[in-house]
């Protein structure tokens, strides 16, 4: 993969994590969605879990992009 196609991946990723972030934050947070016992029934720390659980790879990609850089020189 080229270095311009990595920087876009990574950004988009990035992007992507944050508005899910801010999406999950205004949905669950303090809502009545937030202590729902039906669907999604899934309170602040659950959702908060599924966005970690994305954005690890996309951690893990940056730590390897930037490292790279480094390597580089």
């Amino acid at each position: 993969m080229s270095r311009r196609t990595q920087s876009v991946v990574l950004v988009g990723g990035w992007i992507f994590s944050i508005a899910l972030f801010v999406f999950m934050y205004v949905t669950y947070y303090g809502t009545k969605l937030s202590y729902s016992q039906k669907f999604p029934g899934m309170p602040f720390y659950g959702a908060m879990t599924w966005w970690f659980f994305f954005t690890i790879p996309v951690i893990g990609f940056t730590w390897g992009y930037f490292n790279d850089l480094k390597n580089r020189g």
